[in-house]
């Protein structure tokens, strides 16, 4: 078995050939035995889609309970409330700060600051060891006031919530998130000041779209090259495919090489809001981002965003407060999609319902498989980085790149 790439979500390997300068074979090898999660699926309830599709990934689970329960109450003919909206957005927002500060301290840092692990960053960093622990404990809270606890939520279910926060559990967090803003900007700080090797893409661009605001939690799927679609036309768009070198699988859009996350979020929807645009100026962030290793200035950017994005829905749900609302029950069942946006990229969940409300048909596309196309193709375009390099300094760069990208190999084989 070939070695696993170190400080990556799930195992994965990769294979390039370098031949006169320049890489004419690349593969990235998903490890990840299947789950078979869509099949395992078919027979059971509506209700149990959310909870069990949230065990696909411990990094992730909660924008796949969201993004589940969305295409069951698209299938049930339920509509959500306001209120129930915005707490998902609050649990998503809790969601991209867990898994960025994740990737960008634990994963990504130690090649930036010569420590081979976390571990090691911990000791010979300690206080950048501590931001992690700061904004992942705030995210965590969110988590557990919305979602019933931090990891595989528990309290969101298609029609509504089973549970609410209390006022004082809210007033609880505004006091974490005032430290998390603070560290979110040290954050963007700290990752803009690093040199990255460069790796132009060549890809388009794909992400949620809405006019209103920075889409996350809904909107309809826009292209860097125009095109424009809703989340149930997904599979016109997005082709998947399996290679008989790895278990995961790679999509396309159309035959075209995509990608998606928060690069493609940012170059899309432009930048979130007047705080997030002040601090990306600041530390001179400019868009469009279209270097591979840019995607790690992009978390960081949309970290700060997502935490005082959190703060705002916090104070506005302890300003009007919030309601015990009962749990909208289904008026039929038929087909629902939706699509939402993950710390990686846009996830598709979609469900065919029988007349008793078991589920007969499910299909799950995930970020990674959307990017790992234009992995292997960028992976190409480290030639010229890799001449004359030590075989160990080839990979260390190949292995940076990959980590750049963020895949998470677990969701790949669902």
């Amino acid at each position: 078995m070939p070695e696993a790439v170190p400080k990556i979500e799930g195992h994965a390997a990769f294979y390039t050939h370098l031949k006169n300068g320049h890489v004419d074979k690349a593969r990235i090898i998903g490890l990840e035995n299947d789950r078979f999660v869509e099949k395992i699926l078919v027979g059971r309830k509506y209700w149990e889609a959310p909870i069990i599709t949230s065990r696909i990934c411990g990094i992730c689970p909660t924008i796949h309970n969201v993004t589940s329960t969305k295409a069951i109450e698209n299938a049930c003919g339920i509509v959500p409330s306001e209120q129930t909206k915005t707490l998902r957005e609050l649990m998503l927002s809790g969601q991209m700060i867990q898994s960025h500060s994740l990737h960008l301290y634990l994963l990504v840092l130690p090649d930036y600051v010569s420590v081979g692990s976390s571990f090691e960053l911990q000791k010979n960093h300690p206080e950048l060891f501590k931001n992690a622990i700061i904004l992942k404990k705030y995210a965590d809270k969110i988590l557990e006031v919305v979602g019933g606890r931090a990891v595989h939520p528990i309290a969101s279910v298609p029609g509504g919530f089973k549970s609410y926060p209390r006022l004082s559990e809210l007033k609880e967090l505004l006091l974490l998130a005032r430290e998390a803003e603070k560290t979110a900007e040290e954050t963007v700080s700290l990752f803009s000041g690093f040199d990255y090797f460069k790796i132009n893409q060549k890809v388009v661009y794909s992400a949620l779209h809405n006019d209103e605001t920075y889409a996350y939690y809904e909107g309809d799927i826009w292209t860097s090259e125009g095109d424009h679609f809703v989340s149930g036309d997904y599979s016109k768009y997005i082709y998947e495919e399996l290679k008989p070198y790895t278990r995961a699988k790679f999509a396309t859009l159309r035959g075209k090489v995509m990608y998606v996350g928060a690069m493609a979020r940012l170059n899309n929807n432009k930048l979130p809001d007047k705080k997030t645009a002040e601090i990306a100026a600041k530390y001179n962030i400019n868009l469009p981002l279209d270097n591979a290793f840019d995607n790690i200035l992009a978390q960081a950017l949309e970290n700060y965003y997502f935490v005082t994005r959190s703060i705002k829905i916090i104070e506005d749900l302890i300003k009007n407060g919030v309601k015990n609302e009962h749990v909208k029950p289904p008026k039929s069942f038929d087909v629902g999609t939706s699509a939402c946006e993950a710390p990686r990229g846009t996830l598709f969940h979609h469900y065919e319902l029988d007349k008793d409300g078991d589920i007969i048909k499910c299909d799950i596309i995930t970020p990674t498989v959307q990017n790992l196309t234009a992995l292997e193709q960028d992976m190409k375009s480290l030639g010229s980085l890799l001449k004359d390099k030590s075989v160990a300094e080839r990979n260390k760069i190949t292995e940076m790149l990959i980590r750049a990208y963020d895949p998470c190999i677990t969701c790949a084989t669902h």
